[in-house]
């Protein structure tokens, strides 16, 4: 890892970004790798896709990887221009896609079978009407079992109006990230 790509450097880039466009990032610092490793782990075992949503920098990118998703199966769909050549600079194994998450079905179109999306975008700070036609996406790209993993800084989940047939799990806490963050698992039961 070069001394550009370093923690301190990433923090930095990312902060830049939230200065840049504080409602598409929503966050000051990237993730700790305690909540990443804890989105990670919601991930279920078995064949196909793992989207990711929102990857900005890459922590929870590196978290999927450590717990032994294949590069194969792992798509990134990053919408910041500087945060995709960063994360194809980072991770050149795998799939990085620039684009809209309300756009997920036309960019997945013919991928095949979606095990986990796994979502660090802003909901709270993201326009209703755009979160909306996030949420519209999902079903698309879904069968039965796909879980739907979502983080937020907010003591309620940041899901509503995610398609009713995405039922609910149990929520984690993850204390040990800047702030502490909740972390909501849906699985997709048509």
């Amino acid at each position: 890892m070069s001394k550009s790509s370093g923690p301190v450097s990433q923090a930095w880039h990312f902060t830049r970004e939230f200065l840049r466009d504080p409602q598409a990032i929503g966050a000051v610092l990237p993730s700790s790798p305690f909540l990443a490793r804890r989105m990670a782990a919601m991930v279920p075992d078995g064949p196909g896709l793992v989207i990711e949503l929102g990857p900005g920098m890459g922590p929870v990118t590196k978290a999927l990887l450590a717990r032994g998703i294949d590069a194969r199966d792992l798509v990134l769909v990053e919408q910041a221009p500087s945060m995709v050549r960063h994360l194809r600079q980072q991770f050149p194994q795998l799939e990085i896609i620039e684009g809209d998450a309300a756009q997920l079905q036309e960019m997945l179109a013919q991928r095949g079978k979606v095990r986990a999306i796994v979502s660090s975008l802003p909901l709270r700070t993201i326009p209703r009407e755009i979160v909306t036609r996030i949420f519209q996406q999902l079903p698309g790209i879904s069968q039965q079992g796909t879980v739907f993993i979502q983080f937020t800084y907010h003591f309620r989940s940041s899901c509503q109006g995610l398609p009713a047939a995405f039922r609910r799990g149990r929520p984690a806490m993850v204390l040990r990230n800047l702030p502490p963050a909740r972390v909501d698992q849906f699985v997709f039961h048509p």
